[in-house]
């Protein structure tokens, strides 16, 4: 009897997916945010829209963009020893975006005399990474993130709507931009 009640317990415990099975990348949280999701994209992501009209179905199409693009690359680059250059949290594996737990917080953007076809979250960034860009860093123009990943799951994003952070999400890799993904980004 016992054995009998421990099987049925064993497997009625994972019938959907839960927030343990999200993505975790262990990213560090830029900003404190409060995420209220207020819309669902037609293939089910959540969106904090802040207020702000936005386009569902574009979302989706540059989501879906994006995620095969990854796809793509990483059937390529699979097993071939690159998640230490890309420095890379899992292996590089194919592998669809889980919907489900992808949020994405739309934020007043932040304008800048320095970045004029930017819009920026407010929040000031590392200097040594515009440095790295090769942009200069003076009091007038602080260094300032564009995008950010909060809670792992949920991309912050002014109403440009940045979705590169959705690349490091699903990969793991945390320098995107210097791996063969960093073509993926840009739809």
């Amino acid at each position: 009897m016992k054995y009998i009640i421990f099987c049925l317990f064993l497997f009625s415990c994972d019938i959907n997916r839960t927030i343990d099975q999200c993505y975790f990348n262990y990213y560090a949280n830029v900003g404190t945010w409060v995420v209220n999701p207020d819309k669902v994209t037609p293939s089910g992501i959540k969106i904090d829209s802040g207020g702000y009209l936005i386009d569902l179905e574009k979302i989706d199409k540059r989501i879906k963009n994006i995620e095969q693009c990854i796809i793509e690359v990483a059937k390529e680059y699979e097993r071939k020893g690159f998640e230490n250059q890309w420095q890379c949290i899992r292996p590089i594996k194919p592998e669809s975006l889980k919907r489900d737990c992808l949020m994405i917080k739309i934020v007043n953007p932040i304008y800048s005399n320095c970045g004029k076809d930017w819009e920026f979250i407010g929040i000031k960034a590392p200097d040594k990474l515009c440095e790295d860009k090769g942009l200069i860093i003076t009091p007038e123009c602080p260094c300032m993130w564009r995008t950010a990943i909060f809670q792992d799951n949920v991309i912050i994003s002014p109403p440009a709507l940045y979705l590169w952070e959705l690349g490091r999400i699903i990969t793991s890799c945390n320098a995107i931009w210097a791996s063969e993904f960093a073509k993926c980004l840009m739809f």
